[in-house]
């Protein structure tokens, strides 16, 4: 089975947050990733880092908090409580052992996420995703409201286009990542190029958003509609190789969307377009069985 790569996603969620870790049975887990969030303090489990913890989490603004309770339950239930009372707004993360539900139950049902021992890291990795994406999400989506309404993404800022698109191109990048390891495993299937499609219209649109990208985006519905369209039946087995250009296509978007929207790295739109553009009539002339004819005999795949 796959397991997603939530890293990625983590490594851009919690850029902006200070976590701190109460315990010490998982310090070599929350360090693998104290790179990805601004800072890491680890305390440990005791009374007296109880009665400091309310300066502890001003000092170091805290915005995140991994209670291990493992070792001392009572201890686990007091630091919640404490952190609950001086900012109910910071996120909690309760790792305990199945044994401890009853003596837990109190701060179980008010933490943000759960995770029960054995801790695996994937699992590990997935709660964190889920409890950073909420407000990340709440953000975005004020962000976004604030921007359409003041028409401000169609201005000469390009910032301000990529702010508004930044997670959404995260998002849509690492679908297409997941796609392309599908496709490069030989799965083939209307309901796989349904997928594909759909993410295609999504960058599309984010396209449509900038006077200075917006020539791209009917490359991308072009595509997305071949792509509907496709009687997978009717191609010969010999040409289904062709696929493979397909997944090199994908790859490019995918990295294309995260130079542009993360790492802020701003490509020429036009020469991305071309190579599109030719890449995408390469693949169908292959798919199609017309890599002979005179019309198609110079094209290249770059």
């Amino acid at each position: 089975m796959m397991h997603k790569d939530y890293s990625a996603y983590i490594q851009f969620l919690a850029a902006d947050y200070n976590i701190l870790y109460i315990g010490k049975e998982n310090e070599n887990l929350i360090d693998k990733i104290s790179s990805y969030f601004k800072t890491l303090s680890k305390i440990t489990m005791n009374e007296n880092m109880l009665n400091k913890i309310a300066t502890t989490l001003s000092k170091r603004d805290i915005n995140v908090v991994v209670i291990d309770a493992k070792e001392n339950e009572t201890l686990a239930n007091q630091f919640f409580q404490r952190i609950h009372e001086y900012d109910s707004d910071i996120i909690t993360i309760l790792l305990f052992d199945s044994k401890q539900y009853e003596k837990l139950s109190e701060t179980i049902y008010f933490v943000d996420a759960v995770i029960f021992y054995p801790i695996i890291e994937q699992l590990f990795y997935k709660k964190l995703f889920s409890v950073l994406s909420t407000p990340y999400a709440i953000k975005s989506i004020g962000r976004r409201e604030i921007a359409i309404k003041q028409d401000v993404v169609k201005e000469n800022s390009i910032d301000k286009f990529f702010d508004t698109y930044e997670g959404s191109s995260l998002f849509i990048a690492d679908d297409l990542t997941d796609i392309v390891m599908r496709l490069n495993a030989g799965e083939l299937s209307q309901e796989l190029f349904s997928q594909i499609a759909e993410k295609l219209d999504d960058v599309a649109n984010i396209f449509s958003k900038s006077s200075q990208t917006i020539s791209i985006t009917p490359i991308y519905q072009e595509l997305a509609s071949y792509l509907r369209n496709i009687k997978i039946q009717e191609i010969k087995p010999e040409h289904l190789k062709a696929f493979d250009y397909l997944s090199e296509i994908l790859s490019d978007v995918s990295v294309y969307l995260l130079d542009m929207f993360v790492d802020r790295i701003f490509k020429d739109v036009y020469i991305f377009e071309h190579s599109l553009e030719n890449n995408i009539i390469f693949m169908k002339s292959q798919l199609e069985g017309k890599e002979d004819d005179e019309d198609n005999s110079e094209l290249e795949f770059f």
